[in-house]
């Protein structure tokens, strides 16, 4: 694979994973259910070979551990030192840990930088210098190649599956946990696990970094309160990618309150939930909202399992009822479930057994009883359909004849497309021996939760826009001619006195608007009128001149006169500049539908390949029924503007219409950095 340059090497965290010796400061000799005593004795159950040391202020009788009553006495720095002592005691012991060649130190202890008290963290940082720290305010590390488990969890003293493929690394160390537990009750085990806490030394990224280095791993989990280094997590999907391998984020801040959860836990800071989104869209990594979702995502990312925007699935289901339920939710989700064509529809009735509905939803009716042996055959002819991206497989009950419902099980999980099969009212145990949770699902709900890792487009958050108060702004009449140089169409436009003579050339009716650098927002103002006729023009035009003189101050103020463009779809294409994430271009529904956070929008991180600039096209073509060409002018124009005017903060061109193969701005907005108060 391709290196990944930059930033601390992440083989240092080697002794924190793979340590030969391990010391657990704090063990105490009187308090069985002391967090120290807990830790060791964790650890010696977990399998560990190395050399153990406790550092504890009386004696311990525990068999293949080594009592004593400072680090320096064990004579060397061992590779791990796990500290679980008071918050106020861990600066000097780092120091010391590294003082005597230590690997790593794990800090259990809260009560800094997440309670307010950051000196103490910058106090903690500062002793460290180069040695790794996991933590402070963490719940330890696992590794269970190595035999390590380094937690005060009662989760690691339960009977857990094999250790599997999986690697999580986690800013809240119960939800770790927690994610843990539930990958294995869907059957997959996990090999390693870090709560990095606040991260005062060691990031979320650059443990993420060596466990995707492990040829164990297939999967990293990240549990994420915040986003500190945007460029990391874009480097750790990029890895996982030329690896072959994949992450999966769930990742708490949509919401106001969610970051203020994340900011009293970990100290952590959230980014913009919609460019974060968009991060990890472009980078390969699969953001869910919620515990199961990440589930799903595991089990779609382990098959392999994809889906293209907008995809289009056949349903087979013995329920008119269910397809219909299906047909409803599967839309909602902004999945089509197109006509199938007439091959395929031959080839369903060469096979047989479809008695209700051969189109989409395909109903087999009532009799399933007398055609079950033909519904793998019927799988095989949709499997053989070029035009589609998925199919469902929906049967209920399955009492009399479960060996066929395991036949189906298994050609559904070996076909092609990516397919689903629901076997509702399953008898009890059934779906357990089928052994296959990425592919046979109980229930509509839980293939709907499936189909949201798959087809992620709404996205829970809109790029909020920039207040324009100190804002130096280029007006729609001042933009023209950047959109005309970077090959961005614009609708004819006339401004000056005599307006009303200067439209008569064009059709009627007319859109007149009023343009200051002072009301951006002037459709709020009064200062738009849209479908004006010549005869209405003159009155229009006086009404507007004398609002504009009201709302602004601006020297240049002046009215503006276009012919109403016809149209089909409305786009609003648009570019933020993120402190964090860097230049985001946008792009989604246009109109009145700009403002609305469930209308669908994509954004795209710059820098971007030409492949990333178009997918997003492509994704408008299929989603916004817009010219693709067109659209990836439109983007390449607006990144061409946005690199030649580095001073524009923000971008709005809204509505682009399009008009047949072409896309027309009748609307623009560049926002500049915010002008210097000196």
């Amino acid at each position: 694979m391709t290196a990944i340059t930059g930033g601390p090497d992440p083989m240092r965290c080697e002794p924190l994973f793979r340590p030969k010796s391990v010391a657990v400061v704090g063990v105490s000799a009187t308090t069985a259910l002391s967090w120290g005593r807990i830790a060791l004795e964790r650890l010696l159950r977990g399998g560990y070979r190395g050399e153990v040391f406790a550092v504890s202020r009386g004696p311990l009788e525990l068999p293949g551990v080594r009592t004593v009553g400072s680090l320096a006495e064990i004579g060397y720095g061992p590779d791990l030192v796990v500290l679980v002592t008071p918050a106020e005691t861990v600066p000097a012991l780092v120091r010391q840990a590294r003082e005597l060649g230590s690997g790593a130190v794990v800090v259990f202890a809260a009560g800094f930088a997440e309670g307010g008290n950051t000196a103490l963290e910058d106090e903690l940082r500062e002793a460290a210098g180069d040695l790794p720290v996991l933590g402070p305010n963490c719940l330890g590390v696992v590794s269970h190649p190595a035999g390590v488990q380094l937690s005060t969890t009662i989760f690691l003293d339960r009977e857990r599956v094999p250790p599997g493929p999986i690697a999580i690394v986690t800013q809240s160390g119960a939800m770790g946990f927690v994610l843990a537990d539930l990958l294995e009750q869907a059957g997959i085990g996990y090999s390693y696990y870090a709560s990095v806490g606040n991260e005062a030394c060691l990031s979320s990224n650059e443990i993420g970094r060596y466990l995707l280095d492990q040829p164990d791993v297939e999967v990293l989990v990240l549990y994420l309160e915040g986003v500190r280094d945007a460029d990391g997590l874009r480097a750790l999907g990029r890895q996982a990618r030329e690896a072959g391998k994949t992450v999966v984020a769930l990742a708490v801040g949509s919401s106001a309150a969610g970051r203020q959860a994340a900011l009293s836990h970990t100290a952590a800071v959230a980014g913009d939930h919609f460019l974060l989104a968009t991060l990890c869209r472009q980078e390969g990594i699969h953001l869910v909202t919620d515990d199961d979702q990440l589930v799903d995502a595991v089990l779609c990312a382990r098959k392999g399992t994809t889906l293209p925007p907008a995809p289009r699935l056949a349903v087979l289901t013995m329920s008119g009822g269910a397809g219909g339920i299906l047909a409803d939710n599967l839309t909602a989700l902004g999945v089509r479930i197109p006509p199938l064509s007439d091959a395929t529809r031959a080839k369903l009735a060469e096979v047989g057994g479809v008695e209700a509905a051969d189109e989409n939803p395909v109903d087999l009716g009532g009799n399933i009883d007398r055609w079950m042996g033909r519904v793998g055959d019927l799988l095989g002819a949709l499997d053989e359909d070029p035009e589609l991206d998925g199919v469902v497989l929906y049967l209920t009950f399955g009492d009399r004849f479960p060996e066929a419902y395991h036949r189906l099980a298994a050609a559904a999980a070996e076909m092609r497309t990516p397919t689903w099969f629901v076997w509702a009212c399953a008898p009890p145990g059934e779906l357990a021996k089928v052994g296959r949770p990425d592919t046979v699902l109980p229930s509509i709900g839980a293939l709907v939760r499936r189909l949201r890792v798959l087809v992620p487009d709404r996205v829970p958050e809109a790029v909020q826009r920039l207040g324009a108060d100190n804002r130096p702004v280029w007006t729609e009449l001042r933009a023209i001619p950047l959109l005309e140089s970077a090959g961005i169409r614009h609708v004819d436009t006339v401004a000056g006195i005599d307006l009303a003579e200067a439209a008569r050339g064009w059709p009627e009716p007319y859109v007149v608007k009023g343009d200051a650098a002072d009301v951006p927002h002037r459709a709020r103002a009064g200062l738009v009128r849209v479908g004006v006729n010549s005869a209405e023009l003159p009155a229009v035009l006086d009404t507007l001149r004398a609002r504009l003189d009201e709302v602004s101050t601006d020297p240049d103020r002046t009215l503006v006169v276009q012919p109403l463009l016809p149209h089909t779809e409305e786009l609003a294409l648009g570019a933020t500049r993120d402190p964090l994430y860097g230049t985001a271009i946008v792009l989604g529904a246009g109109g009145d539908r700009a403002e609305d956070p469930t209308a669908p929008r994509r954004a795209l991180l710059l820098p971007a390949t030409p492949a990333q600039r178009a997918e997003l096209a492509a994704w408008a073509g299929d989603v916004l029924a817009a010219p693709v060409p067109a659209v990836a002018a439109a983007i390449d124009g607006l990144i061409q503007i946005l690199g030649d005017h580095p001073e524009f903060a923000e971008a709005d061109l809204n509505p682009l219409c399009v008009t047949g193969d072409d896309l027309v701005a009748v609307d623009a907005l560049f926002t500049a950095q915010e002008a210097s108060r000196d």
